[in-house]
């Protein structure tokens, strides 16, 4: 991964940072006579924190025997240990909540719900398997993916797009993001945290949370410790289930030799820890299902060999048209991948000399979301695809890329041609209402953003662009659209400087 591209992502103004409050504890925890009045002192200086604390000490979390009045109390029954990582953690949470951004898009609020549950998922997984301290599990779980909210600071709308790219799977993120971006978050968090001088065995475990066979024996029980409170999360909250409680499963059987009856209970147990801490923070828990529907679904579909996603099925036939079936039928971003690796590689003289792609994305797509639901989103693309049939050549290909974008490859073209197309899509779709039968008058407006950049197989237009290889040129055609969103209904062609304006930020 490139150095230079970390310190760079570190060096930003918004990355999250320490706490004072935190730093002051941290300071004090290292010295070898402390008191227990000092620390208190220091935390209760922080009334906020102090109350969050309180009640979660207090909280069914915890299980203490007596009532805790006072952050002193609470040191005294929980220790320094588990104030600490409480301490850590919320302060770090308040710290990167999103509170005051002006910018619609990161999801702060899923991203700390998410953090919450792998946290207490930790914390229940090694005090079953007793191979790592707790509190520091509890510790990294909840700050395991804290890189990507550096991400976010420092590369916006682009790092959405790669969130995207994994369709709501968060284990395939590591690999997207390294080739969108030459780094990943849990390489990030790692150095975020070593800078903050934490145990170098916690920044370990962050950085391998993804690959925990990769870390030493000392570091391993952590790492696995939080992979698993990753798949715990996942299956807590997402709606397909059952991969992450099989991997789960057997993953902790391989590690810890937990049994599959003895990790279906610790699911029961850290779906019910999260849903108490949720409830002493004054959040609401997420978990709607109860985990025995969980694990029984996952158990049948094991023994029938076959998982649906839920999320792919209609949830009501009524409101979708028959035209939407050629939306979905498009292939997705993977087969996009695949399909542009191929091309850079063929020698098919239909190829040509050139590989063009336009990432269309449609404008205001939370807004259409929200005033129209899923289904009004999908009807905005269905239309946008009708466009794109209608006004491209036959040689070019369509792809459902992510979220509300859809890419077009497009052989032996050139870029005038390449934006006169995209000019010609854009014009048209701003120009005529999508049809939707639950908007008033049965149509509404919506416009596009356009993003488009060209290969060229000739090695003196490939320096001139910088695009070389199939991800370069996805990541430009990705920063080409970010460009174009920031005014809205707009075309805008790739240039090496958009890359290093926003490697700038």
């Amino acid at each position: 991964m490139s150095k230079a591209t970390i310190e760079r992502i570190l060096a930003n103004p918004d990355c999250p940072t320490l706490p004072g409050v935190a730093v002051r504890v941290l300071e004090l925890a290292s010295k070898e006579e402390v008191s227990v009045r000092q620390i208190a002192a220091v935390i209760e200086n922080d009334p906020a924190l102090a109350a969050k604390l309180l009640r979660t000490v207090n909280s069914s979390f915890f299980g203490l025997s007596r009532r805790c009045g006072s952050i002193q109390q609470a040191l005294v029954f929980l220790g320094l240990h588990s104030l600490k990582a409480l301490t850590l953690g919320f302060t770090l949470a308040k710290s990167i909540d999103g509170s005051g951004d002006d910018e619609v898009g990161f999801d702060f609020e899923c991203f700390w719900r998410r953090s919450i549950c792998a946290g207490a998922a930790a914390r229940e997984i090694a005090q079953r398997h007793r191979r790592c301290d707790a509190d520091e599990a509890f510790l990294s779980g909840l700050i395991q993916d804290i890189g990507m909210v550096a991400l976010w600071k420092t590369y916006s709308d682009r790092y959405l797009q790669v969130v995207d790219l994994t369709r709501g799977d968060h284990d395939r993120l590591l690999p997207i993001e390294r080739r969108a971006l030459d780094t990943d978050h849990a390489e990030i968090g790692a150095e975020m945290v070593m800078r903050w001088r934490f145990p170098p065995q916690l920044a370990d475990a962050i950085r391998l949370h993804h690959t925990p066979a990769e870390a030493d024996e000392e570091v391993q029980p952590l790492a696995r410790t939080i992979h698993l409170a990753m798949l715990a999360a996942d299956s807590i909250r997402s709606r397909r289930r059952a991969p992450q409680v099989e991997a789960f499963q057997g993953l902790a059987k391989e590690w810890f030799s937990i049994s599959e009856s003895e990790a279906d209970a610790l699911l029961s147990r850290i779906t019910a820890r999260n849903a108490e801490l949720a409830e002493a923070l004054g959040l609401e828990a997420e978990s709607e299902t109860d985990i025995d529907e969980i694990l029984e679904r996952a158990d049948r579909l094991r023994r029938e060999q076959k998982l649906d996603d839920p999320a792919l099925l209609p949830a009501d036939p009524a409101l979708l048209g028959s035209e939407l079936h050629g939306l979905e039928a498009l292939p997705g971003a993977t087969d996009f991948h695949d399909e542009l690796a191929r091309r850079f590689v063929s020698d098919d003289e239909s190829d040509g000399v050139s590989i063009g792609v336009m990432l269309i994305g449609i404008d205001t797509a939370r807004e259409i979301h929200e005033a129209f639901g899923a289904h009004g989103l999908d009807a905005a693309l269905t239309h946008l695809l009708d466009i794109l049939n209608e006004e491209l050549p036959r040689r070019a290909r369509i792809f459902r890329f992510v979220g509300a974008e859809i890419a077009v490859m497009l052989p032996n073209i050139d870029t005038d041609e390449l934006c006169r197309l995209s000019e010609l899509a854009r014009r048209t779709m701003g120009s005529s209402p999508v049809p939707f039968p639950h908007a008033t008058g049965g149509n509404f407006p919506a416009t596009v953003s356009v993003g488009v950049a060209c290969f060229e197989r000739e090695p003196e237009l490939q320096a001139e662009s910088g695009i070389e290889t199939p991800d370069q040129l996805t990541s430009a055609t990705m920063f080409a659209l970010a460009t174009a969103r920031r005014t809205r209904n707009k075309v805008a062609v790739y240039k090496p400087d958009m890359r290093k304006e926003y490697e700038g930020r």
